[in-house]
């Protein structure tokens, strides 16, 4: 990853991070909302944002109040970020807990199995 790719996606996960921490999102949808990464195209156009939540289940009505304020944040990043173009804000739920306990359990049981 090049050094102002590199940059750029610390400073929007940064950004975005404090944004959810203050009082400026109003919306109830995104209350508890923790930015876990962000990962960006080649062409700096694009930015997958990657978040969780203290209820996995309403993740769904966080989706939709993160397309309703979607041009709020870009705003945001636009206001403190020293770009020509903000890229364009994607978010997906981040599910590497859920994954990784798969995997433990998976783990767990084969070591159960397996004839030591």
């Amino acid at each position: 990853m090049s050094l102002r790719k590199e940059r750029m996606t610390d400073e929007i996960r940064d950004l975005l991070a404090i944004t959810f921490q203050g009082d400026s999102i109003q919306d109830p949808r995104l209350t508890g909302v923790t930015i876990t990464a962000v990962k960006l195209t080649p062409d700096l156009q694009l930015a997958y944002v990657y978040f969780r939540l203290f209820d996995p289940s309403k993740t769904p009505d966080a989706l939709k109040g993160f397309q309703s304020c979607a041009g709020f944040l870009r705003t945001k990043l636009a206001d403190n970020l020293e770009v020509r173009r903000v890229p364009e804000l994607k978010f997906f739920y981040d599910e590497t807990i859920e994954k990784g306990e798969k995997i433990e359990k998976i783990l767990s049981h084969i070591k159960k199995e397996s004839p030591s």
